[in-house]
């Protein structure tokens, strides 16, 4: 595999400046030795001298050493200086590469968490329409036992409902039915007082049973938040077509279960 272009460069760099380390070497070596082998000789302070050391005094020696080695000490400190920048630099860039790294770093974390929240979206609203599915087909269920209309004495029990009678068996599809065909009966018995013929429709049914049909379907419309947007279209369509507030005003025109109740114990109080 090929290496990364940050790591090429810092192996570049680096033989770069272990080349500035054996060149700055190598030219320190010959003024050395130029020092030692040229210099020594131009050095010397008598005539009488042959060339060798012995002729120097205290204060020629300090003149020739520090003659030799400041030049020394200038070469190294010129390049200390310049292996420095250059490392300096290197360190610049490798931060502007680090800094690099954890923002892509970041913005990678970031998709994977904008990612796993999708995928936990996803599950939430699976559960939250399986859950409106069950309440769907329990609806129904309740619908098709509460709001039939069934002559308990007669030899055809057939529902005769208006709002119940040949319903499809789809709980969705059911209440789309089941909303459509109140939404007339409804409308005009809440907009207008004397209006007997749409408020028969309702007469085998009371209050306490308009009531909890709209307790059902406030449970469904609640469940909009939650659930896919298909489904929450279908909660959209259900709460425009039948109002659950017009439902209650339909019960209060409806007699009570209590009142049938005690309408049952009234001839016996009379026969005592």
């Amino acid at each position: 595999m090929g290496q990364l272009p940050d790591q090429q460069t810092r192996k570049k760099k680096a033989s770069n400046s272990a080349t500035i380390f054996v060149s700055v070497s190598l030219a320190s070596a010959v003024w050395l030795v130029a020092g030692i082998v040229v210099l020594g000789h131009v050095a010397q302070s008598p005539s009488s001298c042959n060339g060798t050391f012995s002729c120097l005094t205290l204060d020629g020696w300090g003149t020739y050493l520090s003659g030799v080695f400041a030049p020394l000490a200038f070469f190294w400190l010129v390049a200390t200086v310049w292996i420095q920048s250059r490392e300096l630099a290197q360190q610049r860039e490798e931060l502007a590469l680090t800094r690099k790294e954890f923002e892509h770093n970041r913005e990678v974390m970031k998709a994977q968490s904008d990612y796993v929240g999708a995928q936990t979206d996803i599950v939430v609203r699976d559960q939250a329409d399986h859950e409106l599915l069950m309440l769907l087909r329990l609806f129904r269920t309740w619908a098709m036992r509460a709001l039939r209309k069934v002559e308990l004495f007669s030899e055809n029990r057939k529902d005769k409902s208006e709002f119940t009678r040949e319903m499809p068996d789809d709980p969705v599809d059911f209440i789309v039915a089941l909303t459509s065909r109140l939404s007339l009966p409804i409308f005009q018995v809440t907009m207008f007082e004397d209006n007997g013929e749409y408020l028969n429709l309702f007469k085998h049914l009371n209050s306490e049973t308009m009531n909890e049909l709209a307790d059902h379907l406030d449970r469904i419309i609640a469940m909009k938040p939650r659930v896919s947007p298909s489904n929450a279209a279908l909660i959209d369509h259900v709460k425009s077509t039948v109002s659950t507030q017009d439902i209650r005003q339909v019960a209060q025109k409806l007699p009570s279960m209590m009142d049938d109740l005690s309408n049952l114990f009234v001839p016996n109080e009379k026969a005592t």
